[in-house]
This record gives C-alpha cells, sequence and structure tokens, in this order.
C-alpha cells in the first residue's frame, strides 16, 4: 500500500475536469488517499486509472 497526497485540496482541480481519484479525495475532504502501487504509478503516469471502488 502507498498514500499519494497533494499539497492543497484546490490542487486537485474543479470538478468534471478531474479524474476519478481526484474526485473521491474532494467528496472526502482529504489530501491523502491509501492505494495499492500500480494504482499510485497510474496517478502519476500517463495511463489512465481505473473507477475506484469504496
Amino acid at each position: 500500500m502507498e498514500v499519494h497526497h497533494v499539497a492543497k485540496l484546490a490542487d486537485l482541480g474543479r470538478p468534471g475536469n478531474r479524474p476519478p481519484w481526484a474526485d473521491l479525495m474532494a467528496a472526502r475532504h482529504r489530501k491523502t488517499l491509501v492505494v495499492c502501487g500500480v494504482c499510485h504509478a497510474d496517478i502519476h503516469g500517463s495511463r489512465p486509472v481505473p473507477a475506484l471502488t469504496q
């Protein structure tokens, strides 16, 4: 498990213009998101990130 972190919630962008992982972080009002290593690499890479489940 790894933790994805943003400096500010505003860094996530506006609704409608952000990926699913950013919507999840914004909805939870959290600057961190615990994900597996593959998903964390996808977040920082150019490949599309699949929808996250709760």
